[in-house]
């Protein structure tokens, strides 16, 4: 059936993160939480075909702030995305997911795009490393927030979005190396918030 609401996710789907596919409906402001995607969920298979249940969702370990509100109305409302619950919500208003956009040629995860813009700040503490980690679902949320954190180093190193004016400027020679390894790696790409 349709998710509807976070108690509709079965316990067993965050812990086996299970794929879940749905379109994003519109993009919904809310001050307690940010901006809330409204998703209508695809379940694999569909018997209750005329539901028009709809499932909020939060971008988990992210705060997003107005330009990474404008920017997920313009990228990401409308398409199709795919989710995956990360924790067990503790409200019931709200399901917390990894957001994955889906394109035919690739795939672009909300999270990373937005820290990376600068235009949202990790929420969570990134869990310390254990050598041997047995416990599958921690060792995935454990690979996810470092990438987060990654990813708002990089928008810190490059002072993009809210760290522009958050954080002094760099020193002359360091404020070069980040520009100079864009043009060396990053060449042919186009930042994420134009492809």
């Amino acid at each position: 059936t349709r998710f509807g609401k976070a108690s509709d996710i079965p316990q067993h789907f965050i812990r086996q993160q299970i794929r879940q596919y749905g379109r994003v409906d519109k993009i919904e402001p809310s001050l307690q939480h940010g901006p809330l995607l409204i998703v209508r969920h695809r379940p694999p298979a569909n018997i209750l075909f005329w539901s028009r249940k709809t499932i909020p969702i939060k971008v988990n370990g992210i705060d997003v702030n107005a330009n990474g509100y404008s920017w997920l109305e313009s990228v990401v409302s409308g398409n199709e995305i795919c989710f995956i619950p990360m924790v067990a919500s503790s409200t019931n208003e709200h399901a917390e997911c990894r957001v994955l956009l889906t394109q035919p040629k690739r795939t672009v995860d909300v999270g990373d795009a937005l820290l990376s813009l600068g235009f949202a700040k990790l929420t969570v503490s990134v869990p310390k490393s254990v050598r041997n980690r047995k416990d599958p679902y921690e060792a995935q949320l454990h690979q996810y927030y470092r990438s987060l954190a990654q990813s708002e180093r990089y928008a810190k190193d490059r002072r993009n979005g809210l760290w522009q004016h958050n954080l002094p400027p760099r020193v002359w020679p360091l404020s070069l190396w980040p520009a100079v390894w864009d043009k060396l790696v990053y060449s042919k790409r186009l930042p994420v918030l134009v492809r």
